[in-house]
């Protein structure tokens, strides 16, 4: 029984990383996206218009990225759902919450260590 304590909370851990850092790439965007942009344009010498075409360029290729962020997102939760729900039809009631709580606890200590 320890050992499907222990991969189960593997199994979460895994499905729940990628989340955390789409989400970290995702808030660090748009002020990479303008260091970028003054990088260019200085080490490449652009003017006012090319600034801001490359700025465009820059917003739509942003806009894209997140619509495919949204979608993984989306399927890795999905997963997540299914992988609780196969959890329960094998661990009993008590073990689910012990395994909450250790997952809640875990998303606890991360995101106070992302701070």
């Amino acid at each position: 029984m320890q050992k499907q304590f222990i991969s189960a909370i593997l199994i979460l851990a895994l499905l729940l990383f990628p989340l955390s850092v789409l989400a970290q790439k995702q808030n660090a965007a748009p002020a990479d996206n303008k260091d970028v942009l003054n990088r260019m344009s200085k080490e490449l010498g652009l003017n006012d218009a090319q600034k801001s075409k490359v700025e465009a360029i820059f917003n739509t290729e942003r806009k894209k990225v997140e619509a495919v962020f949204d979608e993984e997102r989306k399927k890795l939760q999905l997963i997540q759902e299914q992988t609780r729900t196969s959890l329960q039809t094998v661990l009993t009631p008590e073990q689910m919450d012990k395994l909450d709580k250790k997952m809640r606890e875990k998303n606890s200590k991360n995101n106070t260590q992302k701070k």
